[in-house]
């Protein structure tokens, strides 16, 4: 019998505080989405070429769970101290019936222990299909496809999940409920009395004539920050990083604590020819503002953190969505007899398309008297074309690469255009006189100032003989991954490479790239992996491209999967404690709205006034987010490698920004509905 009369209350708790419900579901999946972070297939296939760097991202995971935990047990506690105050009337009748206060605390306990099972039984199943999404489309983001996928469930995630979020409810509802069980009925029954509008000591009087000085103190303070943003936050100092914070977040609560006198004096301007409900609804959002400016700032803070967790990670996923280009897939370093050996063995033959040697090799005169200024007379052409053009950090970094490359590689052109062929790219031809420039891609911030420069046909000096640049700049790597990294080098005709390089520096670099038809059938990242296993027992020093893949999807997933988790969290908490404390002003004032009413306003129209009070209580805080996001957004992508701009990428970010502005239209819905729902209740006095 006490059971369900347990469970009818709990029922009537989640209809009337769905907000707060479904803030609890989504805390769930957060929760086990993080902590399973361990059993998806793309961190159990990086354990096997990235394991220590994913063994360090694994240690992050207990303390973002932490973090979590920290945040959502003073969502709960909020939230719960809310429902509560709401039914101390009702706990006062028990008490009076005869109900002891011990028997009050394990109902109380049990409603909520019981929320907490239904929360967890619709959160767990949705987390595990997100877990299997999120899975996939990380591999899918990166251009992988799917790797033998296996579906997983991560106990320990699921039981620390389960653990985690029961404790931290019972103890918030511990401490609230040992609290409103203590109270005498009498306490109970007049908690719910309206208390009576505060009267301003002379010092708060004084301070909110001044709410105008404050506002504007609190406007120049954020626009301090944004311009320090902006113009030092990409020097990474931790200084400014520092002051920057101080001062933003000391101007955000200024500001808030000033908004009050804006929109008083917005409310006697407009007062005069306003009709309806609007000096009403102006003067209880004024209220709202006046006397809860703290919550609305931290609110307002924590959406700024969600919008720059979410743009950095948008940001991380789409820098990293495109591994370096593929040319080859494997590439060996050794001896030409021991390589050629493995490659043609029955073992690899089947999977092996075809391998040639690298030749590349340094240049430097023979002799050593001209050795000297090697690259000053080597790039001299080239420098003076790049001097020309407009100063910026990328021109002075790529001059200074340049004079620091005193011994540059040469590539032969015959090795160079094989991986061209390979890729279905056309040739390169050179004349005599004629050479073409190469550079790694992790070089490409010089890329723009580089193909400007050598439109012009800049000479270069090899030996005594000028040589003309080509206008196009290569890009294409030379090696499966990293077993070479050329900042800037020279691919020259066969017969210059001969005769610089020639015999003087024997062959050290093979490349092979797989059977087309093996990887149609098995997939580029299974095929790999299935010839990488087999290369394993053969003895040669060799990289392959799945490292290179497999290093852009661990920064994809650390970069990107943890911020968009904090992001996640954020914006829970700051809606949440925005609505919760709407709806407690709400009902701390609903003898305005029935007074309102008695004067002849219909339901309607006060329910049309309370919406419009949300649409405004969430518009201050969202806007302010907004605005300074905007400078933190553009500081930060500013201070990190950009994105690059595409219709995909921009395809992303629209989808994210729509997920964000559907995520806050049904919040506010979901608190109109509940206003409503309140509002309606005064038909009873009529």
């Amino acid at each position: 019998m006490f059971f369900d009369y347990i469970k009818r209350n709990s029922r009537k708790v989640r209809k009337e505080n769905g907000v707060y419900f479904a803030s609890l579901v989504i805390s769930i999946v957060a929760f086990y989405v993080i902590l399973s972070l361990g059993e998806q297939d793309v961190i159990v296939y990086l354990k096997t070429v990235e394991s220590n760097a994913v063994e360090r991202l694994l240690l992050m995971i207990p303390i973002l769970y932490a973090v979590s935990l920290f945040f959502v047990f003073f969502l709960v506690y909020f939230a719960n101290r809310y429902q509560l105050q709401q039914r101390s009337h009702e706990f006062g009748m028990y008490l009076m019936m005869g109900m002891k206060q011990s028997k009050l605390f394990v109902m109380i306990m049990g409603e909520t222990l019981w929320n907490g099972l239904v929360a967890l039984c619709i959160g767990v199943p949705i987390s595990l299909f997100l877990t299997e999404l999120i899975s996939l489309a990380t591999s899918r983001l990166i251009g992988m496809g799917i790797i033998g996928h296996e579906f997983r469930i991560s106990w320990v995630g699921l039981g620390l999940t389960v653990f985690g979020f029961i404790v931290v409810q019972l103890l918030a509802v511990f401490i609230l409920s040992f609290r409103m069980s203590r109270k005498e009925p009498i306490d109970l029954l007049n908690d719910q009395k309206e208390k009576s509008q505060r009267v301003l000591s002379p010092v708060w009087s004084m301070v909110s004539i001044l709410s105008g000085a404050v506002l504007l103190l609190g406007a120049i303070f954020l626009c301090v920050a944004y311009g320090l943003a902006v113009l030092y936050l990409r020097s990474l100092d931790y200084r400014i990083f520092a002051l920057i914070l101080i001062i933003g977040i000391c101007g955000t609560f200024i500001l808030f604590r000033g908004l009050g006198s804006l929109i008083g004096a917005w409310v006697k301007r407009k007062s005069s020819s306003s009709t309806g409900l609007f000096v009403f609804t102006a003067r209880q959002l004024q209220e709202n503002v006046l006397h809860q400016w703290g919550s609305l700032a931290i609110s307002s803070l924590l959406i700024l953190m969600a919008m720059v967790c979410f743009a950095f990670g948008t940001s991380t996923a789409l820098n990293n969505s495109a591994t370096s280009s593929r040319t080859v897939d494997f590439t060996f370093k050794g001896t030409e007899e021991e390589i050629i050996s493995a490659l043609t063995s029955d073992k690899l033959t089947p999977y092996v398309n075809s391998y040639n040697v690298m030749e590349l090799g340094n240049f430097s005169p023979i002799d050593s008297e001209t050795s000297e200024n090697t690259a000053a007379r080597t790039w001299s052409g080239l420098e003076e074309a790049i001097s020309k053009e407009k100063d910026s950090e990328e021109k002075e970094n790529l001059l200074r690469n340049l004079s620091m490359n005193d011994s540059p590689y040469f590539i032969s052109l015959s090795s160079y255009n094989t991986i061209l062929t390979s890729i279905n790219k056309a040739s390169i031809i050179l004349e005599d006189d004629e050479v073409a420039m190469y550079s790694d891609e992790e070089y490409s911030y010089s890329y723009d100032i580089l193909r400007t420069a050598l439109q012009n046909n800049p000479t270069i000096s090899i030996g005594e003989k000028q040589y003309e640049l080509m206008s196009t700049l290569y890009t294409s790597n030379v090696v499966a991954d990293r077993a070479i990294t050329l900042s800037y080098a020279l691919i020259v005709p066969d017969a210059i490479y001969d005769s610089f390089i020639g015999r003087s520096q024997d062959p050290w670099l093979w490349n092979m790239t797989l059977n087309a038809e093996f990887i149609e059938e098995k997939g580029l990242m299974q095929a790999m992996y299935e010839v990488d296993q087999l290369m394993n027992t053969s003895g040669l020093e060799y990289e392959s491209y799945l490292s290179s893949m497999g290093r852009q999807l661990f920064y994809t997933v650390a970069g990107s999967y943890t911020t968009f988790y904090l992001g996640i969290m954020f914006l829970i908490i700051a809606n949440t404690v925005l609505g919760i404390n709407f709806l407690m002003q709400q009902r701390s004032t609903r003898h305005r709205y029935s007074t309102v009413a008695m004067l002849g306003a219909n339901i309607e129209s006060l329910c049309s006034s309370a919406r419009k009070q949300i649409w405004l209580y969430f518009g201050l805080v969202i806007s302010v987010s907004l605005v300074s996001s905007v400078f933190g957004i553009w500081s930060l992508l500013t201070a990190f490698p950009s994105t690059t701009l595409s219709i995909e990428n921009s395809m992303v970010v629209a989808i994210i920004l729509i997920v964000f502005i559907v995520f806050e239209l049904c919040y506010i819905w979901m608190i109109q509905r509940k206003s409503d729902e309140e509002i309606k209740k005064l038909k009873e006095i009529e």
